[in-house]
């Protein structure tokens, strides 16, 4: 039968089921592209929104796409996937259409996260179900296409749908669209999707059991807590020095925690300083400077630090940081420099700065930040209220922000000041589940009223010491209440059979070793198209471009732009996917996986050589190829070596790769790009940093590969 299939090509040995989920991914995607390729602009322009509350919503729905995955995966595993399939698509077409009616903001909120529980739900249910219908002489190419799907997806539907919609019927057309394309998939999903055949371990457990099911979606992210426990048991010395390191990080968390609250202006590449002086303000036309902002300190100037802001356009960026540090975004466009310079110096004059915290005459202590520009630091909560409340009353007296509500400006200036609280979290929730981990024996030797009774004390605590924090927003009181709830999943868990765990934590070092890629592809959004808007001279490409329909007679003024990066990745990825996929589709996983970071460093590299539009497009192609020789690889690897009765769960987790990728991939690249393009003028000096995160990424594979990797096992195709 294998042969036959080889024989009639390897496309043929695809089930009509992985067809099916192939274009169910299309249409997802594609309507959620062509829904956020606008969405932003849709919100403000048309529905009048705040950025800031625009920022809210998109802050809300990334990590529900993120981390919702997780629990789907294992309802997935649990209870069949055409349930949560169908859910999904409900959620999916409900929660578009509804944003498509709604033009409050709390309905639009709701909506869209309607709509973000459906995306996550779906996710890992479409490459669980690709794993499940591929083996391993056809694994490779079906993810390929799968992942071709996607870009293809999200190539067409803003590129052509988008605008049609947009420009000839209405705006809240495009998402109509995107509700008509995903609540559509139920009627296949219904009639044409079947659950793929799963192992008999998985049929036998479909009992409800809400704790159980917590358990299976999380035992694998606390699995390295499970193994350094038992580590401690064997070894009372071992137990000791865990003891005290937790101790000690919860001691330092709870100090940073406390610690004087912040709020930072952003002033590029400054260094100064200040004396005990009002810091006043000056706007100076000099064109000759290649920085922005120069201050003077007391004994050049003779009197105060002075802010001299070289050209008047300029004004606005630095009044653009220091809204960004109250939290707010940049001014109406009807503000002009003369007023800009009023407001900073009604902003600023209020401030008192001292450099001394020891020795200060007045309530606020300034830290000059070489990367950062200035660090204000209040010595206790009652200065901290004043100066808060200086800027606030300053703000509101601005006529172009008299529409922005008090409760507004008072909850943005928070979130620009808050505390650093992830630290106290990871804390309490280390210690929470090293706690559960010691009364597990006695949760499980109890009746079962009294295991209901060691639930609710434990949520108890820590629901109590997360509420009792002073300076948290209810948002994420409420939030990380929730967080918790999933460490109760421990007392359900089997920690008899350690060898599942020490695979899950191999699993976890994996998606965070090859996360590292991941840095690096999310400069496609920040660092690169920063780099092409200062640097990229692109008048060659755009001369090209437009000779070609002046052959015929046509006049055209085609221009390259920051968006058309994103599309060089996209087409690159539409047109050789298939071809990449069918070379690397015998070859083994991370060998393969290793050759793709090392092709997406050399494009890295090539933005080094030079500025010329030509090698910059080359690098971005070359980087393609090498994402789409890693990221199919990478899924299909996770699916044929997954526990078989967690095939679902497994790539509900892959999904943590966007989000350690993207949570460090930009603030690390922001911060390099400012400290060697920004103030050093050293472009090529930042391409070569993030080809040395490439090369390393790799040796960590070649480590990982030598010393932890699980042999892949061939899984038999599945008939329908």
């Amino acid at each position: 039968m294998a042969e036959g299939k080889k024989k009639t090509g390897v496309l043929r040995s695809f089930s009509r089921l992985y067809w099916i989920v192939v274009m169910f991914e299309f249409f997802e995607r594609g309507a959620y592209y062509g829904m956020m390729s606008f969405l932003s602009v849709y919100l403000t322009n048309i529905l009048n929104f705040e950025k800031e509350a625009v920022g809210t919503i998109k802050g809300t729905i990334q990590p529900l796409l993120y981390f919702l995955p997780i629990l789907a995966g294992a309802l997935a595993d649990r209870y069949g996937y055409r349930k949560i399939l169908m859910i999904a698509f409900a959620l999916l077409g409900g929660g578009y259409f509804l944003t498509s009616q709604m033009t409050s903001y709390t309905a639009v909120f709701i909506a869209l996260v309607i709509m973000g529980f459906g995306a996550g739900a779906f996710k890992p249910i479409i490459s669980s179900s690709i794993a499940r219908t591929t083996d391993e002489t056809n694994s490779t190419l079906g993810f390929g296409i799968y992942y071709w799907s996607i870009n293809l997806g999200a190539f067409l539907f803003p590129l052509i749908l988008v605008p049609l919609l947009k420009n000839n019927v209405g705006w809240e057309w495009v998402i109509i669209a995107s509700a008509i394309c995903t609540g559509a998939m139920l009627i296949p999903t219904i009639t044409m999707y079947k659950d793929p055949p799963m192992p008999q371990e998985v049929e036998a457990r479909k009992e409800f059991n809400l704790i159980q099911t917590l358990a299976d979606a999380f035992e694998i992210i606390y699995s390295p807590v499970i193994l350094v426990y038992r580590a401690c048991q064997k070894q009372r010395g071992t137990a000791l020095a865990t003891l005290i390191v937790m101790v000690g990080f919860t001691v330092f968390a709870l100090s940073q925690y406390m610690a004087p609250r912040t709020a930072a202006v952003a002033v590029p590449g400054t260094t100064f300083k200040v004396d005990g002086a009002l810091l006043e303000v000056r706007v100076e036309r000099n064109m000759t400077t290649k920085q922005p902002f120069q201050i003077s300190t007391p004994e050049e100037s003779g009197v105060a630090p002075i802010l001299i802001v070289h050209r008047p356009d300029n004004m606005t960026g630095f009044l653009d940081a220091l809204m960004d540090s109250l939290g707010m975004s940049g001014l109406p466009e009807t503000v002009e420099a003369s007023q800009v310079s009023a407001l900073v110096r009604k902003a600023i004059r209020p401030i008192q700065l001292h450099m001394t915290e020891s020795k200060t005459a007045g309530p606020y202590a300034i830290q000059p930040v070489v990367e950062r520009g200035v660090e204000i630091r209040v010595a206790n909560p009652d200065d901290y209220d004043r100066f808060r409340n200086d800027i606030i009353a300053e703000l509101r007296t601005i006529p172009e922000l008299a529409t922005v509500s008090g409760a507004v400006v008072d909850d943005l200036f928070e979130r620009g000041s808050r505390r650093p609280f992830l630290l106290i979290f990871v804390a309490l929730l280390l210690l929470t589940a090293f706690a559960i981990l010691k009364l597990e024996p006695l949760f499980k030797a109890a009746p079962r009223s009294t295991q209901s009774l060691y639930i609710m004390v434990t949520l108890g605590i820590a629901a109590l010491l997360i509420w009792l924090l002073p300076g948290l927003s209810l948002f994420t009181r409420i939030l990380t209440s929730v967080i918790f709830v999933t460490v109760l999943s421990i007392y359900q868990m089997d920690l008899k059979e350690m060898g599942r765990f020490r695979n899950h934590w191999r699993f976890l070092f994996l998606v965070f070793l090859y996360s590292g890629f991941w840095v690096l592809y999310f400069q496609m959004f920040d660092s690169v198209l920063w780099y092409v808007n200062a640097y990229v001279d692109a008048t060659p490409l755009n001369s090209f471009v437009n000779s070609i329909p002046a052959i015929f007679g046509v006049q055209t003024n085609w221009f390259f732009d920051v968006e058309h990066v994103t599309v060089i990745n996209a087409g690159t990825i539409i047109v050789l996917m298939l071809l990449i996929s069918n070379i690397v589709n015998r070859t083994k996983a991370l060998p393969t996986m290793m050759v793709g970071i090392g092709l997406g460093t050399v494009g890295m590299a090539i933005l080094a050589i030079n500025t010329n539009i030509w090698v910059f497009m080359i690098g971005i192609t070359v980087f393609s190829i090498g994402e789409m020789t890693t990221h199919p690889k990478f899924i299909s690897y996770v699916g044929l070596t997954a526990p078989k009765d967690r095939v679902a769960t497994y790539m509900g987790y892959i999904f943590l790769y966007g989000v350690i990728g993207s949570s460090i991939g930009a603030p690390v690249g922001a911060k390099l790009y400012v400290q060697f393009v920004d103030n050093m003028n050293q472009p090529r000096t930042l391409w070569i940093i993030f080809s040395c995160i490439g090369v390393f990424t790799i040796l960590a594979l070649l480590l990982y590969n030598k010393f932890l990797a699980p042999k892949e096992q061939p899984t038999p195709t599945p008939a329908e």
